[in-house]
């Protein structure tokens, strides 16, 4: 009998907030301030789901919301460099620079990107997810995307935009689930 772990899948919206933007986009972790971490949780047949917003999203708030979680499913996540191109990821690392802590050396992760480099599944997530037929509700958004909304929010308060943002940011964690399922499937 197999014992199902408690697990997260995790995903992150930024906003950029450096004074310059070049090549380094993606490698300037501390100039990326997050605006929402979105978490889903299953534990056995519990299924439950949280975002953090804004002014949430802090230390205390995230380790509160990961409490008795056993192992962290994210798509591009990881702090550590992975095995197979010795890259590291874009989720963690920020969390680290913004919260002050590395969550691939508090919990078991599972970061999909390098597994589907194995399969032979290359882009980012999106693109993964077209290559399986993975159809998405809410098709054309992006991390480039999510940030102009996130900025526009801010400066409106209209809360149509945040309710945009937060249904874009549930389908990213809810695919991570489908992505992850669908690799299972791959390897048997």
């Amino acid at each position: 009998m197999t014992v199902a772990m408690r697990t997260a899948y995790l995903d992150i919206e930024t906003s950029y907030v450096g004074s310059f933007l070049d090549n380094r986009l993606f490698k300037d972790f501390k100039n990326h301030k997050i605006t929402i971490i979105g978490i889903r949780i299953v534990d056995g047949p519990s299924d439950s789901f949280i975002q953090l917003v804004g002014e949430d999203v802090t230390r205390e708030r995230l380790l509160e919301a990961l409490d008795g979680v056993e192992k962290l499913v994210t798509y591009n996540g990881r702090s550590i460099p992975d095995k197979v191109k010795g890259y590291i990821g874009f989720d963690f690392p920020v969390i680290a620079a913004q919260l002050g802590v590395v969550l691939d050396k508090l919990y078991e992760h599972t970061d999909l990107c390098p597994l589907c480099w194995k399969a032979n599944l290359w882009g980012g997530l999106k693109a993964v997810e077209q290559t399986l037929g993975l159809k998405r509700q809410l098709p054309g958004k992006d991390g480039k995307w999510a940030d102009e909304i996130w900025k526009k929010y801010q400066q409106t308060g209209a809360g149509k935009l945040l309710d945009e943002l937060l249904a874009y940011n549930r389908e990213d964690v809810f695919m991570l689930a489908r992505l992850e399922e669908k690799l299972a499937q791959r390897r048997t």
